[in-house]
């Protein structure tokens, strides 16, 4: 992620994780060190996604702008 996709504005960000809470923690973390977030959730993947990625597999959807 850079800062130009965020364009000054808070980013919504959901840390989404296969059995792999800590390091979404730790990637939480790192998220809202180094940029602005208005919200910012840890979730777990869905069934449907895991088996086709196992687990330990971590990953982040966002957006900036209204």
């Amino acid at each position: 992620m850079g800062q130009k996709v965020a364009k000054g504005q808070p980013l919504r960000v959901a840390v989404m994780h296969a059995d792999a809470l800590k390091e979404a923690i730790i990637l939480r973390n790192r998220i809202s060190s180094q940029f602005d977030c208005a919200e910012l959730f840890i979730t777990e993947f869905t069934p449907v996604m895991g088996v086709h990625t196992g687990p330990g597999v971590i990953g982040v959807a966002f957006y900036s702008g209204e």
